[in-house]
């Protein structure tokens, strides 16, 4: 299994727990909305749910690729702000003068990991096909879960270990 397999399974992953945390949250909206006439007739009539839909799921240019494409770069980053603690501790290393500069490196280099793993050539369209013949969903919904959580509970506990907590 490489590197981008994996990546692409958290990020298609994240998208699809996405994808559900819109269900569970708009739908009941739009139920709401159905039971006006006006809104009930122009959902039906205009194709609102397949716009709805598109606006939401679609898989180049949704709003919930771009909450994904945020997750990843965000628990990239924080992937690497844990790598640079650790190794500023370990050779004792004063980041406090260019603290700045560090952060945007950090933030290039989660850039530059998601970028080659995901983005480029769409190569997650790929993957997110073969993906979606993944017959128990839990197996989907959980792994984002699990990563994301992980990195966060990583990055809490690689603080509190190198620099603490004393404000």
């Amino acid at each position: 299994m490489s590197m981008q397999r994996i990546w692409n399974f958290i990020y298609y992953s994240t998208w699809q727990n996405h994808n559900k945390v819109a269900e569970i949250t708009i739908v009941p909206f739009i139920f709401l909305f159905n039971q006006i006439p006006f809104f009930h007739k122009n959902w039906f009539e205009n194709g609102g749910e397949q716009a709805f839909n598109n606006f939401i799921k679609n898989k180049k240019k949704g709003s919930n690729i771009l909450f994904s494409d945020h997750c990843m770069l965000m628990s990239t980053s924080i992937i690497y702000f844990i790598i640079f603690l650790n190794v500023f501790y370990f050779f004792k290393i004063n980041a406090t003068d260019y603290l700045l500069f560090y952060f945007c490196v950090i933030f290039a280099f989660a850039y530059i990991t998601n970028y080659f793993l995901i983005w480029r050539k769409n190569v997650y369209l790929k993957y997110f096909s073969e993906f979606a013949s993944v017959e128990k969903k839990s197996l989907v919904y959980l792994p984002s879960v699990f990563f994301h959580i992980s990195i966060f509970t990583i990055a809490v506990l690689s603080i509190f270990w190198t620099i603490g907590f004393n404000l």
